[in-house]
């Protein structure tokens, strides 16, 4: 699988402030070497030997870079609202998976919590940080593994199929989280918008040539205008990256209150052994 460099991983990992800054810098310094060097080396130093561009040209490309941006950019929202999606769904089945076992018999609630525990620590704790580098959907689970075996073996039916259709819900938010955590998009997307970007700026340095004063403010402005779609694009790309990355919020809270009710549930199952010595 083709990949895009590390630099532009570490890129999307800055905060959106910085992020701004290093796209208008980068496009503000394309604009300038098209201001000073291409179109002058093209059109000449007074613009009179290339003759008059017509503006529908630079037009018909600026429309084929918005339509490009436009037609990336959705699929981009959407993936990052399914991953938000995906992490609520998970919480909420761990959730109800804690309050239907708080309905259940002390055997069942003995023997399911502490492995439940476990797995929503691991996802919360050790498995979403992976999220960030994830190269493939494929991540071991123990805890996870544990936890399904042990409601394989629960007695009652009822509470065995309320959970594992819980536990079937969770795992296919975790599945969708690990799908889109190992997504990487192609390269060639970003080779053809950044070159239409460029043709952007040359056409519209070119259809300036006579002037210099219009040139560099019309540069400018497309420049700026570039750098905001691209920090659109970028912000939101990888969804488990950067300062609007997915958080695993909800589980972080579930975990601990868990780890809250693991007090009383041990003493709980301690107080029968101590009447019995």
């Amino acid at each position: 699988m083709s990949r895009v460099p590390a630099f532009f991983e570490s890129l999307l990992d800055l905060p959106v402030p910085l992020l701004i800054l290093c796209l208008v810098v980068w496009w503000g310094g394309c604009a300038l070497v098209v201001h000073r060097l291409l179109v002058p080396w093209i059109a000449g130093r007074h613009g009179n030997k290339l003759g008059r561009l017509e503006a529908e040209v630079p037009a018909q490309i600026g429309l084929a870079f918005g339509l490009l941006i436009s037609f990336i950019a959705m699929p981009i929202w959407e993936q990052h609202g399914q991953a938000e999606a995906a992490a609520q769904a998970e919480a909420a089945a761990y959730r109800e998976m804690h309050d239907a076992l708080l309905d259940a018999t002390p055997e069942a609630m003995a023997s399911i919590a502490p492995r439940m525990r476990d797995c929503v620590e691991f996802i919360a704790r050790k498995e979403w940080p992976q999220m960030r580098q994830l190269e493939s959907p494929r991540v071991a689970a123990p805890p996870l593994r544990a936890l399904r075996h042990a409601i394989h073996e629960l007695p009652e039916e009822s509470t065995r199929t309320e959970l594992r259709e819980l536990l079937r819900t969770a795992t296919e938010a975790r599945d969708t989280r690990l799908r889109i955590a190992a997504n990487r998009p192609p390269p060639a997307r970003w080779s053809i918008v950044g070159t239409l970007a460029i043709l952007t700026l040359l056409g519209v340095g070119l259809i300036h040539a006579e002037s210099y004063r219009a040139r560099r403010i019309a540069l400018s402005m497309v420049a700026v205008g570039i750098s905001c779609c691209f920090v659109l694009l970028l912000a939101y790309t990888r969804p488990y990256l950067g300062q609007f990355a997915v958080k695993p919020d909800d589980l972080v809270c579930l975990a601990e209150d868990l780890a809250a009710d693991a007090v009383p549930l041990t003493a709980q199952t301690d107080e029968p052994a101590t009447r019995t010595r």
